[in-house]
């Protein structure tokens, strides 16, 4: 009798990932399906984070025919090595908390602009704008340009959500829209440097340098796949906050319990779910032969809810938000902007609850999710509550 090969597209994800995730854990920890293998378990997963030798970012990411070097994120050693070098400092946490101050200027006034409102909507008031603007900060850019990074931006990981199919007009056009933008800003910033980050990278010299083509490649990794997880984050967190009226209050009485809060949902609601890597050699996972060549999709959202490494997988628990998710990845490949992410979520619900501290989903929302897809994030989040005086 043949396996049954498994379908990730079943997973009832839309409306309750709990149900979703449990699709992948209930297959096995190391499981075939039609055309790549999934690891569900932390530990498989852990093991394919700490043996890059055996799982290939770059070999992975070169079977989707990016045009650019996705960097760091779709290299290996030895590069891979010399990238993080260079990147790991500039957006470490003394660097961030040098910007904190203008970050937490440019959500409040976000914020100001509905709270008197009594209504708004997270995903499109708050959530799709704020991690571009961050993005444009931190690379020195215009913040008149958000719009029309939004734009390329949703229009490009909605096409790449469509598995299998070939790029439609809209996405070619968005993507060299996109690429000629990014390219004039380049050479603009060659003649013309700031303090910001994309400076800072086109100043390396010596062995440091790089090319054009490297520093487009970082430029589109974090348009395409930093600004979408953030704003899948910021979403989810607002979500699990106006779904419990008590925890919501916990947080309004004791601020400190804003890391833990981001850090379970980061767990449960991770937007980058699925990460693929490529076998370079034979394999034996939990016990399970892969064979060389072949895809396999970390499914980080399934181990994240693994019931051998959480108490109560499937729940908010502060009580053990420090056990270390795997939703920044881990080994070499740890998520660069992950102190970045962490600091813009926390200014959210800091800010947001200053304002705003009680509040609810509108009557009749039902907040779903697109799945299959590359990114995990809701498509609506309307929330009303009584309106802030105005400041």
């Amino acid at each position: 009798m043949s396996q049954q090969v498994f379908r990730p597209e079943d997973a009832p994800m839309a409306l309750d990932r709990t149900a979703g995730w449990a699709h992948f854990r209930n297959a096995g920890e190391v499981v075939q399906g039609e055309g790549a293998w999934f690891l569900t378990s932390a530990d498989a997963v852990q093991y394919a984070h700490h043996h890059p030798e055996l799982f290939s970012s770059a070999r992975a990411f070169d079977m989707l025919g990016s045009p650019l070097p996705l960097i760091p994120l779709a290299t290996d050693p030895p590069a891979h090595v010399r990238y993080r070098r260079v990147l790991d400092p500039m957006l470490a946490p003394r660097v961030i908390n040098a910007m904190e101050d203008e970050l937490r200027r440019q959500i409040s006034e976000l914020i100001d602009a509905f709270a008197t409102s009594g209504s708004c909507d997270i995903m499109t008031d708050v959530a799709k704008l704020y991690p571009t603007q961050v993005f444009l900060t931190l690379f020195g850019m215009p913040l008149s340009d958000r719009d029309q990074f939004i734009r390329w931006v949703t229009t490009l990981n909605e096409g790449a959500s469509l598995v299998g199919s070939e790029p439609n007009p809209e996405v070619l056009q968005a993507a060299g829209e996109l690429f000629a933008y990014l390219q004039g800003f380049v050479a603009a910033k060659r003649a013309d440097p700031g303090e910001d980050m994309l400076s800072r990278v086109l100043a390396l010299s010596g062995d440091d340098e790089w090319t054009d083509e490297e520093v487009l490649g970082l430029c589109f990794l974090f348009t395409l796949a930093g600004l979408d997880t953030v704003t899948a984050s910021i979403g989810f967190v607002m979500l699990h906050l106006a779904r419990d009226a008590e925890l919501r209050r916990r947080v309004v009485t004791d601020p400190s319990l804003v890391g833990p809060v981001i850090e379970e949902v980061l767990r449960l609601e991770l937007p980058a779910p699925l990460n693929p890597r490529f076998t370079m050699e034979d394999v034996e996972v939990c016990g399970q032969r892969i064979p060389a060549g072949t895809i396999v999709q970390l499914s980080v959202g399934a181990a994240n809810r693994d019931p051998l490494r959480f108490a109560h997988p499937d729940e908010i628990d502060l009580d053990q938000a420090d056990r270390g998710h795997l939703s920044f990845g881990g080994g070499i490949h740890r998520c660069l902007g992950s102190h970045l992410a962490r600091r813009e979520l926390r200014l959210v619900v800091e800010e947001f609850h200053k304002r705003i501290p009680d509040y609810e989903m509108a009557p009749g929302a039902e907040p779903r999710v697109t799945w299959p897809a590359g990114t995990l994030h809701l498509q609506s989040l309307p929330l009303v509550f009584t309106p802030a005086a105005a400041r």
